[in-house]
């Protein structure tokens, strides 16, 4: 059972393109969405100001390039991650969200037709032959907060199942995955959960599931047939404590061995970061007990050497709860070696995560 009755809760009003009008995708959509009537507006400009709110719904074809490469961090190890954009936007109100800087369009954004993303999918796939390639949905909107509605991730699972190579990972810090239980083929899908401790959570994460339903919907989707993810990102230092910090996270790792390690995908650690442009629009807890530094990226981190602490306590848990391969988000060579004493091509398991994809560019 969600942590919501509704996954359209929320929402005041939907608007639609004029070009989805008649669309099957769209009739699909407007029957999980009964309480909506849709506006129709030729783009997104035809959205009145005051409409222009997080309460605003907002479905259209997508813009562009749909699938493109991570953004990665200049100076920073970068994984090779490939990004989907179907849902974007979110509600969850997370106070550390980055999309506050990166998104400049309020209403959360749907794409309901996937064969545009299905089309970008197959391309990388078939330009990877034999080589890992990654690729995930919720790098500018949560995957499964609204999934239940719009379907979108069944359609991308059976079609990244026909490619051994291919790897879709679902990232959600919801516990929404019941209606992706009974999608087959599943191929290599993941699903995977963005993990802070109950206290963290309860502070900065007030719309999300709490982690103990994320960890609950893990197990069902484990016992469904998927394999899984986590990730802890961000870790948010405590109290300017990197002891006290690892007091609230270790138990977190450690509940990892609860699962099949076979199960387990991957597992990626990365410390609170943001850009200069999301500096102003922190909640001041997030900013008072702690010193930052501004990275060559541009980013501000926390001290390297605090950062270095926090991850070799973590890996060190997770290495003796699970065999799954643990790598850094967006660090740099230095912050790797200090951690594992070497770099992600040294590292088995991590290497292949780590090899160059071609393409994603659609």
């Amino acid at each position: 059972m969600s942590w919501a009755p509704s996954c359209a809760e929320g929402f005041a009003r939907l608007y639609a393109e004029e070009g989805l009008r008649g669309s099957p995708w769209l009739a699909a959509a407007l029957e999980g969405l009964p309480a909506l009537e849709p506006r129709f507006v030729a783009g997104k400009e035809g959205i009145p100001p005051e409409h222009l709110e997080p309460a605003t719904l907002y479905l259209c074809r997508p813009r562009g390039r749909q699938l493109g490469p991570c953004p990665g961090s200049r100076g920073h190890l970068c994984c090779g991650y490939r990004t989907l954009d179907l849902y974007l936007g979110c509600t969850l109100g997370c106070s550390y969200c980055i999309l506050r800087a990166y998104l400049n369009f309020a209403p959360v954004t749907v794409h309901p037709d996937p064969e545009p993303a299905v089309a970008a999918l197959r391309g990388l796939a078939e330009a990877n032959p034999g080589r890992m390639v990654r690729v995930g949905t919720g790098e500018v909107g949560d995957s499964l907060e609204l999934d239940p509605v719009f379907n979108l991730s069944a359609h991308l699972i059976r079609a990244a199942a026909a490619y051994p190579n291919l790897h879709l990972e679902l990232k959600t810090k919801t516990d929404r995955v019941d209606h992706l239980s009974t999608v087959q083929p599943k191929g290599n899908a993941v699903i995977g959960f963005s993990l802070n401790p109950e206290a963290v959570a309860r502070d900065l994460e007030p719309g999300a599931a709490p982690p103990g339903q994320r960890l609950a919907a893990a197990r069902r989707a484990a016992a469904a047939g998927f394999r899984l993810a986590f990730h802890f990102d961000p870790i948010v230092l405590q109290n300017d404590s990197v002891e006290q910090t690892l007091r609230l996270y270790l138990p977190l790792a450690a509940s990892l061995a609860q699962f099949d390690p076979g199960r387990i995908a991957w597992v990626s650690l990365g410390a609170f970061r943001f850009p200069a442009a999301l500096r102003e629009r922190l909640e001041i807890p997030l900013l008072s007990s702690a010193e930052f530094v501004r990275c060559g990226d541009g980013k501000f981190r926390y001290l390297q050497r605090e950062r270095s602490r926090l991850y070799r306590g973590l890996a060190a848990e997770l290495q003796r709860c699970t065999s799954a391969p643990v790598y850094l988000c967006m660090e740099s060579a230095a912050v790797w070696r200090n951690v594992f004493g070497r770099l992600p091509r040294d590292i088995p398991g991590v290497r292949d995560i780590f090899q160059p994809v071609h393409g994603g560019k659609q």
